[in-house]
């Protein structure tokens, strides 16, 4: 045995190399997935307070960086027609009534951890309406689904994360279930891409 490593030594070598290497390698592709994972943005966006119009739709930050919330866009369902328009401007809030003009608007950062009140699914329909420049989506809503489009800490490319709530309607009312327990994250490159042209699409 003693003689064929000693006449081997140099491949014995060579492969003790590569394996090595192969290690390294490894592991450092695993520290990559760690890092790459923990600066991920993840975004949250979850109803509360109530269950029927009056619920509130909160967006959090749960990623390690500060993100900046550029818009909220609303695809809603109704029973005759499906309209994707943006919900982020505070159209109930009127603008001669404000003196921080931050207050009309859900734009903005968030910082890691914390979260934003971006109006109750009540407020969300009159902003579809008036973006629309029509009436009665209220009465008519089978279903509504929030995309929310931000910027990471070093605005470098667009996160984003989407929630799909059915409407149920029970006693004249709708209630806004979620589709899912969690809020999808939209990390394809491709879909990034759609709505980040949805977004050039709508720029005023």
């Amino acid at each position: 045995m003693l003689d064929w490593i000693a006449e081997n030594s140099a491949t014995l070598q060579v492969a003790i190399t590569l394996l090595t290497a192969l290690v390294w390698l490894a592991y450092l592709h695993i520290l990559w997935l760690n890092f790459r994972r923990q600066r991920q943005a993840v975004i949250l966006i979850n109803r509360s307070i109530a269950q029927d119009e009056n619920a509130h739709c909160f967006v959090t930050n749960m990623g390690a960086e500060p993100i900046y919330l550029m818009e909220v866009m609303a695809r809603v369902v109704t029973e005759d027609k499906t309209y994707t328009v943006k919900v982020t401007e505070r159209e109930e809030v009127a603008l001669d009534d404000v003196e921080n003009p931050l207050t009309r608007t859900n734009q903005g950062p968030i910082k890691s951890g914390d979260f934003i009140d971006v109006g109750s699914f009540l407020d969300l329909l009159h902003r579809a309406e008036v973006r629309i420049g029509t009436e009665g989506l209220f009465d008519t809503i089978k279903q509504m689904d929030l995309t929310v489009a931000a910027v990471d800490g070093h605005a470098t490319h667009l996160v984003a994360a989407r929630r799909k709530f059915k409407a149920e309607w029970k006693d004249g009312k709708p209630y806004f279930v979620p589709e899912k327990v969690m809020t999808s994250q939209i990390r394809n490159v491709f879909q990034r891409r759609k709505i980040a042209a949805m977004l050039e699409e709508q720029i005023e």
